[in-house]
């Protein structure tokens, strides 16, 4: 990341914290899988927001009173023991270089570091980037551990997180944001393509998956989330993601996918036959899904809300599945129709954004609605990433082909596998 992007980031971060206050910015850690092997580590997207660093253990630190801000970074020492395992470790100059950041110290200064803080000054306010609590995981975070042993020792620490303020800055993409989704849309457009061209019936869907991730490597990109390849009635369940199944015959594919570049994601989901044909109800349904996508797209811009949105694809599929005598009543839809219009996008596939405020220019949202007729075993989805712009909105997943002709013209194709 560029280093004005980096420090304006960072000013307008410290503008939003109170005098006497502190905040901690953990980079996050290397977390186990099993024995002594590790996952592949993930910075926190706040901290890399802030630094551009993706470095295991890292902290970054502002202390904030009336009369000054000061920015600490903390990391490991040079080690050259160490180095001989794990790769090698940066120079404070060149961290420095890389962030922007001219005080550097080392990891085991900071309590002493802090302790001297909180004597000088008394802060009030930590802020502090612990793990938003989900009903679905529970481990210790690095940061919900140091939150703990912080608050025990300074108990008149009010302890707030970093999302209050991280969240609104996040939501709004600048110029540089914006060429990254660009680019991440691009490596997804060619691993789509690259599924449709060896799709067929026959198959395991991992081959498809395998198909998206070969043009994701080869674009030097990484996964915004684990790749959705879902067949048949598999594309009913909205986080499917075993990706394990054969395709049968005239079966859907369900492909909900993103390439992430610097972490920043695209997330676009495309339906098409594995045999390159559609069926006569598969089209009904996809004409359906594909007009409220559209539809949607349409009512976009500054000033709108996500419920406005909804509205304006919930009215096409109430029309057209009534049309179709699959429901007769509104209420009926929640049947066929069970997730929302979209969320926001950027560092994070799904990035915090208040559903109920506003849109504002310079935003980034998923368009993604979706029909699930379990008593037909059809799943169709389709998926946009569209920026906010003042007087409506740009999509930036335009060129990845969704139109029902298209995608059978270009998956019939006589040379399509020599691409």
């Amino acid at each position: 990341m560029k280093i004005d992007f980096l420090k304006r980031n960072r000013q307008k971060f410290q503008e939003k914290i109170e005098n006497n206050s502190v905040a901690l910015v953990h980079a996050n850690t290397l977390y186990a899988s099993s024995a002594d092997m590790h996952f592949a580590f993930e910075a926190d997207r706040d901290f890399f927001y802030l630094t551009g660093l993706k470095l295991p253990d890292f902290i970054y630190f502002v202390e904030k009173t009336e009369k000054e801000v000061k920015e600490t970074l903390f990391v490991y020492r040079k080690d050259e023991l160490e180095e001989k395992w794990t790769g090698y470790r940066y120079t404070k100059e060149e961290l420095t270089a890389m962030s922007g950041i001219e005080n550097i110290a080392y990891l085991d200064q900071f309590h002493h570091h802090f302790a001297s803080a909180m004597a000088k000054n008394q802060h009030k306010t930590l802020w502090i980037n612990t793990p938003r609590a989900t009903t679905w995981k529970a481990y210790t975070s690095p940061q919900g551990k140091m939150s703990e042993e912080l608050s025990q020792k300074y108990p008149y620490l009010q302890i707030k997180h970093i999302g209050e303020m991280m969240m609104p800055l996040r939501a709004v993409k600048q110029e540089d944001e914006v060429a990254l989704i660009r680019q991440a849309a691009e490596v997804t457009n060619k691993g789509i393509k690259h599924m449709m061209r060896v799709s067929r019936e026959g198959i395991s869907e991992k081959e498809l998956e395998a198909a998206f991730t070969y043009e994701v490597i080869k674009a030097d990109a990484t996964m915004s989330f684990s790749p959705i390849i879902a067949s048949g009635a598999n594309g009913l369940v909205l986080h499917y993601d075993s990706n394990d199944s054969i395709i049968e015959k005239d079966a859907l594919v369900l492909a909900d996918v993103g390439a992430a570049k610097d972490y920043y994601c695209a997330d676009v989901t495309r339906t098409f036959p594995a045999g390159g044909k559609f069926t006569n109800m598969q089209r009904k349904i996809y004409d359906i899904v594909l007009t409220a996508n559209e539809r949607a797209i349409a009512c976009v811009k500054e000033g709108v809300s996500f419920a406005e949105i909804e509205q304006c694809a919930q009215e096409v599929f109430y029309n057209g599945l009534k049309d179709l005598e699959i429901l007769t009543s509104k209420d009926e839809l929640r049947n066929y129709y069970y997730h929302t219009i979209g969320h926001s996008l950027g560092l994070d596939a799904h990035d915090s954004l208040d559903k109920t405020i506003a849109l504002a220019a310079g935003m980034i949202i998923t368009i993604e609605p979706g029909l699930y007729i379990k008593q037909l075993g059809i799943g169709i989805r389709i998926e946009d990433d569209v920026l906010v712009t003042k007087d409506g909105c740009e999509v930036l997943t335009k060129e990845i082909i969704k139109q029902a002709d298209e995608i059978e013209n270009y998956m019939q194709r006589k040379n399509i596998h020599a691409e």
